[in-house]
């Protein structure tokens, strides 16, 4: 019987991750971007909304991963005094250049290998650092952190989303004795507990809920894929993710919040 759920578990995780894939290179070949990116870059609007709700006019903001953009451009859409984004993709780099110089938003964008090691700012350069979904990616994570600590102003905040390793199903897969992590290039993902001994290493602290972003289980990749069929059709299943994801928050796949 453990052999046959380990099968069936192995089966869920390798059709979640390629469909995960495949939703990315269908984005290209439907004409919605330039090269290979998750729909929820593209048509989720509201998955960046309390993000988005710290923005304020004359702030310096950057976005550590940026993406293709979308993050930074919103900023000087706000009258952000100072928009940058460091991504590591030259074709990134690339799309967010293009797209802001269409919305003419005044951002800029450096590519940068956090892996690397320090970051090319002085002391105490910005009101709000957004790292989302990139610690987890990380070998350093310590000096990054004490690096964003070092960066941001003596009032400034980071905004930091990272995945969650307690979910039901990442509990089912270690138990059938698989893997459990979400990315086969996460170097790690998180217990609350664990969370809170990392940033206290590098001298920061969570002053804000840990708040929920989407479910963990096996259907994410299917809910990608359709995007290719309807972007219409993909926003209305996010919704539902998040509804349920409200209501049982222990079951996010990870957690967004704020630390200092």
């Amino acid at each position: 019987m453990k052999t046959v759920r380990k099968k069936w578990y192995q089966f869920l995780r390798y059709q979640d991750y390629a469909l995960g894939v495949w939703s990315c290179r269908a984005m290209q070949i439907r004409g919605f971007a330039d090269s290979p990116i998750h729909p929820k870059h593209l048509f989720d609007e509201k998955r960046s909304d309390f993000l988005h709700g710290l923005f304020e006019a004359g702030m310096a903001f950057l976005d550590l991963g940026s993406g293709v953009g979308t993050d930074c451009i919103i900023a000087g859409e706000h009258r952000a005094k100072i928009s940058v984004g460091l991504e590591k993709n030259w074709a990134s780099i690339r799309t967010a250049t293009e797209r802001n110089r269409e919305k003419d938003c005044g951002a800029c964008f450096i590519q940068s290998d956090l892996e690397q090691g320090g970051l090319p700012f002085v002391d105490h350069s910005f009101d709000l650092i957004n790292f989302s979904n990139v610690l987890e990616h990380l070998h350093n994570r310590k000096r990054i952190l004490q690096e964003l600590k070092r960066i941001k102003k003596t009032h400034g905040v980071i905004v930091i989303s990272i995945p969650n390793s307690e979910t039901s199903w990442k509990k089912k897969l270690r138990s059938a004795g698989l893997d459990s992590m979400d990315d086969p290039d996460h170097k790690i993902e998180y217990s609350k507990e664990s969370l809170a001994d990392e940033l206290r290493a590098a001298d920061l602290e969570i002053v804000s809920d840990l708040m929920p972003i989407i479910p963990s289980f096996p259907y994410n990749g299917l809910i990608a894929m359709s995007a290719a069929l309807s972007p219409k059709l993909y926003k209305r299943l996010q919704e539902k993710k998040r509804l349920y994801v409200e209501n049982n928050p222990d079951e996010s796949i990870g957690w967004v919040f704020v630390a200092t």
